[in-house]
């Protein structure tokens, strides 16, 4: 049917009038609109929920993409922590020390397991657990549990054999000493998952530890878990550290070492052994020691490395350098002469006295018979000040930063906190501490013509991609004493293992020795005073006398008995060391028809321009070293501070840089040496 609209004209009437002649929407249509409206409404809320999402997505991917990876990953993998494969530590003839071996562990997979019960009770026999032990292992909610590591290839094989669904073994690293307690002191140990405990391994961790991916349980396409370890087979270039150490010096120290406690019944030994010339420590023994390869079945207190860490009164030894600084600042002549009262000597209200009784000694009977009055007396002939600045350039009271853990700096108190007592005792080595190692260190000055050294432990480090690190060379910490002022001290610590000296079981038939003896008694703490009965007693010195290859320090702490002086349990173990040292190092003794007091080749006069001259504005020229023997080397560097690497003994055959170069302050100058022998 056809509507028809009459339209009036009449403005508003008009509207109105086609306004009420409009038909009417049924309901159905209106009910079809509704709907419509709706459905759009709602599709409208979902496009524009699907536009935050996405871009929120987009935000994401772009912003925290690795967060999220890491996220995903978990869902279907879980990192395991295994052992890390560790570079060799070597010895300075590339012996090894420290090595890795490969050896199977012992893990589960308790989810899934069905009978854990059945389980714990054929694995506890096998692996020497309690069933306890394992069951709680194996009800754990967790995708993988270690239940016994580093197990033996029979444990690995026999569970194996099992085929325990869920029980697996996989390979890893165990760090191996091969020569079990030797070095341990210096090398320390590898706990589980590569914790360094102490020593070379923890000193150089960072450059040993090769930096691998750990093993990953993952989930397979059917969601079963399985383990992909680190594969330590295609493992080829590792970082390698050799030290300064020789093993055979090493194991000469501590054979001797372990005979010296057996023979003095003392508590604790340390013996140090280093080059004098180079201030590269050859040895360092501790005893009683550990075995790094079981290390958990000692007490800590075995792992010290007590040469670095330990700090005693010297006693007696420290008379050396205290005579040595009277006589290098000129305030004591060689042969002077000095009142030691007989044997009884009163500062204040304290009486010192001498073991035995002396009257009028000359200072180098002071040395030989050990006089602590004369000691003392020459001790005060220098102010406080200068008394504790010249120890300080000896390397008292501060660390020689040898680059191994734990070392202690000792105690020197301020001068200006002195008494006139505490002044005379120190003087004769009372009231000061020092470490094993400053002791050999400042001994090694007097040897070497009067420059305290850096003590040395690294001689070459390469890191896992063949990089070559670099290492200390020689490295000159002070000048306490003249050239001069050392050949007086040697003559003197000579005649110490001489007739009617007190190291002289410390002489050798086979070669010239100069040392000195201590014997100090021990602090106890809780009187602040010194305990009966108790003494640590040392020896340190070096040889050959005529071109000093070694110095060497003993320490025993506590020997029983009456024989506890240093010259009567120490010394003995000096001269072993010594000789049995130098024997394998081919030095000839005096038995062997080359042997010659002095070196076989002249040396140089040092005055025919063989020294180092300035070349100005931090310049030097460089002489021919070639003929001069190490310590003539030392007396031609003189006050420059060029540094000096020593290669072989003998004379000098070989340098760099060549004679006549001209070199900038600090340069480092190797110099080959060999014998003609």
């Amino acid at each position: 049917m056809n509507d028809f609209i009459c339209v009036f004209q009449g403005g508003a009437k008009s509207f109105l009038l086609i306004n009420k002649m409009k038909p009417q929407l049924s309901p159905q249509d209106q009910a079809e609109r509704r709907q419509r409206a709706r459905i759009a409404v709602i599709g409208l809320f979902f496009a524009g929920g699907f536009f935050i999402l996405s871009l929120r997505a987009l935000f994401f991917h772009l912003q925290e993409n690795e967060k999220l990876s890491r996220v995903a990953l978990r869902q279907y993998r879980t990192a395991v922590r295994q052992s890390t494969w560790r570079g060799k530590i070597l010895d300075r003839a590339s012996r090894e020390l420290a090595v890795n071996v490969s050896v199977d562990s012992i893990f589960a997979n308790p989810q899934g397991m069905k009978d854990p019960s059945t389980y714990a009770r054929k694995l506890s026999p096998l692996l020497d657990m309690s069933r306890e032990k394992i069951l709680s292992q194996l009800k754990s909610k967790r995708k993988f549990v270690w239940l016994k590591r580093r197990v033996t290839k029979k444990e690995s094989e026999t569970v194996s054999s099992l085929n325990l669904a869920g029980i697996a073994t996989v390979q890893e690293s165990k760090r191996s000493y091969p020569n079990g307690k030797l070095a341990a002191s210096i090398l320390g140990a590898v706990g589980f998952d590569a914790q360094a405990l102490g020593g070379v391994e923890l000193a150089v961790h960072d450059i040993l530890t090769l930096q691998s991916n750990p093993g990953e349980y993952r989930r397979d396409a059917r969601g079963h878990l399985y383990l992909s370890p680190t594969d330590y087979t295609v493992i080829r270039d590792v970082a390698q550290v050799e030290l300064t150490i020789d093993k055979t010096l090493q194991y000469i120290a501590e054979r001797e070492l372990e005979v010296a406690l057996t023979e003095s019944g003392a508590k604790i030994g340390i013996v140090v052994v280093a080059d004098p010339t180079t201030g590269e420590i050859l040895a360092m023994a501790n005893a009683p020691t550990f075995d790094p390869n079981r290390y958990n079945e000692y007490a800590s207190h075995f792992w010290k490395n007590r040469a670095i860490t330990d700090s005693y009164e010297p006693g007696s030894t420290l008379k050396v350098m205290v005579m040595a600084a009277a006589l290098n600042q000129g305030i004591l002549s060689p042969d002077a002469k000095i009142d030691c009262f007989n044997g009884r000597y009163q500062i204040g209200k304290k009486i010192i006295q001498d073991t035995h009784p002396h009257g009028i000694l000359n200072v180098s009977d002071i040395i030989r018979v050990s006089s602590n009055i004369g000691a003392g007396r020459i001790g005060m002939m220098l102010s406080p000040e200068q008394l504790a600045q010249s120890l300080r350039d000896f390397g008292f009271g501060k660390k020689l930063e040898i680059e191994l853990p734990g070392e202690a700096a000792g105690i020197l108190s301020a001068a200006s906190t002195w008494s006139d007592l505490v002044h005379m005792t120190i003087a004769f080595g009372q009231g000061i501490s020092v470490t094993p190692l400053q002791m050999t260190m400042a001994f090694a000055a007097i040897a070497n013509g009067g420059e305290l050294l850096r003590p040395r432990i690294f001689q070459r480090i390469v890191t896992a991609d063949g990089e070559e690190k670099p290492v200390r060379g020689r490295e000159v910490l002070s000048r306490p004493l003249r050239p001069e002022t050392t050949q007086i001290m040697t003559t003197m610590l000579e005649t110490v293992v001489k007739e009617g000296g007190t190291g002289t079981l410390a002489a050798s038939s086979e070669y010239r020795v100069a040392g000195k003896t201590g014997t100090a008694q021990k602090a106890y703490e809780l009187t602040r005073g010194y305990a009966n009965g108790k003494y640590f007693a040392s020896f340190v010195g070096f040889a050959p006398v005529e071109e000093p290859r070694l110095v060497v320090y003993v320490g025993l702490d506590e020997p029983e008995g009456e024989r506890y002086y240093g010259g009567q349990v120490a010394a003995p173990v000096f001269k072993r060391i010594v000789e049995s040292s130098l024997r394998y190092l081919k030095v000839p003794s005096r038995h062997e028809p080359h042997y010659v007091d002095q070196p076989q080749v002249e040396e140089k006069e040092i005055d025919q321009n063989v020294s180092v001259l300035s070349a100005g504005s931090g310049k030097w020229k460089v002489p021919d070293f070639q003929g001069l023997t190490m310590r003539g080397v030392l007396k031609a560097l003189g006050k420059s501070d060029l540094q000096v690497d020593f290669r072989g003994s003998g004379v000098a055959i070989q340098q760099t840089p060549a004679a006549g170069s001209v070199v900038a302050s600090g340069t480092m100058c190797r110099v080959v040496f060999h014998s003609s022998l």
